[in-house]
Parts: C-alpha cells; sequence; structure tokens
C-alpha cells in the first residue's frame, strides 16, 4: 500500500512540476524576451546573457543552475533535491523547445501582466510538486548562513542584484514593466499555494466572550476554540476566543463581534495553510507519508 501511496505521490508531483515548467517555458520565450523584459534572481541573469551575448537562456539556467545545487545541496532534503533536479532539466529542454511562439500586445502592459501570470503560475506549480527553481533559494540560504542576512531580505538583495543592472540594457522603461512583472509573480505564486479559499484566523477578547462565541457557532456553524490568557496590567484573567474561517465569513465575524461588544478587542491575520478536523481530512497512510517526509526534512536540517 505504501509503495502505491508514494507512486501516486511521485506521479502527481512530477506532473505538476512538467505543467509548471510548460508555464515558465512560456513566459520567458513568449512575453518576457520577445518584449526585452528582466527577471530576477537566476533566470533575470541568464536573460541579462542572452541580451548581450545571446547565450540560450536554457544553457545558462541548466549550467548554472547544477553548479549552484552542487554548491548548496545539504539545505535540501532527498525528496526536494530530486524534483529540483527533474524540474530543471525539464526547463532546459522546454525552453529550448518552445521557440516559436511569441506575444508583443500593442498594450505595453499586456506583456508584464502575461510573463507574471504564466512564470508564477509555473513556480508554484513546481513548488506544489515538491521541488524547486534553486538559483536565489539556494543563494538566500547560503547568505543567511555566512552573511546572517534574514531569507526575505536576500532574495529581495538577489533581484535587485539582477533587476537594477538590467537598466542599462532593457532601458528604464523596461525595468518598470520588469517590476510589475515580477509583483504579479508574488501574488500568483501566493494564490497557487494557498489555494482558491485563503484563511483568516481571528483573536477576540470580549468581556461578552460567551455571547459572541454562542453567535459565531450559531451564524457560521465554525468550531471555536477558548484559550485562558490574563492581562499583564490588570492581572485580570481572561478568555480569547481563537477561530478559523474562510476570506468569505471575515465581514460577518466583524458584525458579529461588534454587534455584541463594540470594546472587544480583535485581531485578524493570514492563515497559510489549514489541516485537521473540519478543514482537510488525511488518510492514515497520507499521514505516515507526512511524517517521513517531515522527519527527513528534520534529519537533513538537523545535518547541517
Amino acid at each position: 500500500m505504501k509503495n502505491k501511496i508514494v507512486t501516486k505521490d511521485r506521479a502527481k508531483n512530477l506532473s505538476l512540476i512538467f505543467i509548471g515548467s510548460l508555464l515558465y517555458a512560456i513566459s520567458v520565450n513568449v512575453f518576457t524576451v520577445p518584449n526585452g523584459l528582466a527577471e530576477g534572481g537566476l533566470t533575470g541573469f541568464s536573460l541579462i546573457l542572452f541580451y548581450i551575448l545571446r547565450i540560450p537562456p536554457s544553457y545558462t539556467i541548466f549550467i548554472v543552475n547544477i553548479v549552484i545545487l552542487a554548491i548548496g545541496y545539504k539545505f535540501l532534503d532527498k525528496r526536494t533535491l530530486y524534483y529540483t533536479l527533474v524540474a530543471n532539466g525539464i526547463i532546459s529542454v522546454l525552453l529550448l523547445v518552445v521557440t516559436d511562439w511569441e506575444f508583443i500586445p500593442e498594450t505595453t502592459l499586456l506583456a508584464p501582466i502575461g510573463s507574471g501570470l504564466f512564470m508564477g503560475a509555473g513556480i508554484g506549480l513546481i513548488m506544489l510538486g515538491h521541488g524547486t527553481t534553486a538559483g536565489s533559494d539556494i543563494i538566500a540560504k547560503l547568505l543567511q548562513k555566512y552573511a546572517g542576512m534574514n531569507i526575505p531580505t536576500a532574495l529581495l538583495l538577489i533581484d535587485i542584484f539582477i533587476v537594477v543592472p538590467s537598466a542599462f540594457i532593457i532601458g528604464a522603461e523596461n525595468v518598470f514593466l520588469t517590476l510589475v512583472n515580477l509583483y504579479i509573480q508574488s501574488k500568483v505564486i501566493d494564490f497557487i499555494l494557498e489555494g482558491l479559499n485563503p484563511r483568516k484566523s481571528f483573536f477576540i477578547i470580549s468581556a461578552k466572550h460567551v455571547e459572541v462565541a454562542e453567535a459565531i457557532e450559531q451564524q457560521l456553524g465554525r468550531g471555536i476554540t477558548l484559550l485562558n490568557g490574563k492581562g499583564y496590567y490588570t492581572k485580570e484573567e481572561k478568555e480569547i476566543i481563537y477561530i478559523i474561517i474562510n476570506r468569505r465569513e471575515v465581514l460577518r465575524v466583524k458584525r458579529i463581534v461588534e454587534m455584541i461588544d463594540p470594546n472587544a478587542f480583535m485581531t485578524i491575520s493570514h492563515v497559510q495553510e489549514v489541516t485537521g478536523e473540519g478543514f482537510t481530512y488525511l488518510s492514515e497512510e497520507v499521514q505516515a507519508q507526512r511524517i517521513t517526509e517531515a522527519q527527513e526534512e528534520w534529519d537533513s536540517e538537523a545535518i547541517e
């Protein structure tokens, strides 16, 4: 049974990586290059070499990624390393295959929009397939380890280091269009990874917590957790309502709370992923597989 699950899981991941790699190649060859745009990270570096030396991006991406993976392989668990190598190979091949199409719109802004949509969807699907596009991710982790930078800052610096010099090659206007592309990419990646219905979490502190909890349960049918808290200044014991809902229910919860207790303290946070009873059911086999995967990642990090 376990082998069947692993095989099914691997087929799913490879399918996601192939589709993602195809979208990636379409973004570069159909939207980005024909319109003289740039990119962030390793893709941006490969495009700079292409614009200056006419070296096909597929060669640069494949060779440089192999070098980066050789240097930073220990930052990836075995499964991610495997799927990253597969993604790198497929992307390099498809960049050579998808060469007969190009989209040069009359409305200039459509080019970065199309590039961002396809690239964001491509990277998102590759990540859903447990792969990465290597490059910037590993460099960022190296900077974190040896330069003390946090990952988001390191990724931002890498993109700036690539995009800003591009202004001397593709022009300032195309650099601004590239920034539009990168912004859309980030939003599409978030959308792909979070799903069609991202969740929100509420922390509600109210003197009328019982009435608030009952109203939410009756009107939304959501499970509610009560946490014990204590005010630092007042030293008073407080009951804190914790609830996770979908985005469409946010306004309803706010109105319920405001109607019952206008003085209630309330925070709303974005939730990346929710699994468990009431949200996502995982079979025993899948649970066991997830535990094994988590243990592998833990062991990989411990080796560092």
